[in-house]
């Protein structure tokens, strides 16, 4: 009689401890969880700080630049900012540095597609002539739709995400009154490659001579019909923000120096972006 029940206890505690094992099992997740929820959390929160030091960096630019009183700049400028006990620089570009693509010819487009897209000379004058095409098509009012962001340049047939992401970078969407060329003096390296007819180290050459004094550029080889060495109203503010981990926010601020009618501000914020920039680490 003694031993079903004798059994019956060794089941019993077997299942006890089986009972035991899975409450660890549910706390260690638990605990986990919740660790990686504060991770998060904390992440979430550097992330938060950091865009706002970088919008009152690049505010603090833009009132630095309204106190000068001065002409808007022809090149890229750097107007360091003090604030919360730290200096930080905010780059300005002239947007038109970069390729305009409601107002650039079929040629520049080409060469853009060709030079930096990596495409063959046939299928670049295609889909350059195709994304003026696309650009010209009438609204329901009867006016040219163009481009109201650089992405819609994925509604060209033709254009792939690849080509995109190589080109994304060199072009804009946001210039008021663009020309169609382009300021060498504003422009980033890979524009200057485009403008070059690919020409990488001849490109390299003239953003350092650039960089040291803009007086020493030499543009004499650049095609005429494609350059202008004028400013421009609309600017592009950015600036970064190191974070704990190592690594950075990259933020941006596209502006059309122009009285906004609704603030009385001085300048007009058309859009911000963000993006957060990984550390390189040294290889060991």
């Amino acid at each position: 009689m003694t031993k079903p029940r004798m059994t019956q206890r060794g089941v019993a505690l077997i299942a006890v401890l089986w009972l035991v094992a899975a409450m660890g099992l549910i706390i260690t997740g638990v605990v986990q969880a919740v660790r990686g929820e504060a991770r998060i959390a904390g992440w979430q929160r550097q992330a938060l700080v950091a865009d706002t030091l970088a919008d009152a960096a690049i505010l603090l630019a833009l009132q630095s630049m309204h106190a000068q009183k001065s002409e808007l700049p022809r090149s890229i400028q750097v107007i360091p900012v003090q604030f919360e006990g730290q200096l930080r620089e905010v780059s300005v570009r002239p947007l038109n540095g970069l390729i305009d693509i409601n107002n650039a010819t079929v040629v520049l487009l080409a060469d853009l597609y060709r030079h930096a897209g990596a495409m063959n000379p046939d299928a670049a004058q295609a889909l350059a002539q195709a994304t003026v095409e696309v650009r010209q098509t009438k609204s329901a009012k009867g006016r040219p739709q163009g481009f109201d962001g650089i992405e819609d340049l994925l509604r060209v047939p033709g254009m792939t995400y690849d080509l995109y992401a190589k080109i994304n970078a060199l072009i804009t969407a946001d210039l008021r009154t663009g020309s169609g060329r382009v300021n060498p003096m504003a422009a980033p390296l890979g524009v200057l490659q485009v403008l070059t007819g690919g020409d990488i180290s001849r490109a390299a050459i003239l953003a350092a001579k650039r960089d040291a004094d803009p007086n020493l550029m030499d543009t004499s080889f650049l095609k005429p019909e494609q350059i202008e060495m004028a400013s421009s109203s609309s600017l592009q503010f950015q600036v970064r923000v190191g974070l704990p981990d190592g690594n950075s926010l990259q933020k941006t601020w596209i502006v059309y120096w122009a009285r906004d009618p609704r603030s009385g501000l001085p300048w007009r914020v058309l859009g911000t972006q963000q993006s957060m920039r990984q550390s390189i680490q040294p290889v060991s």
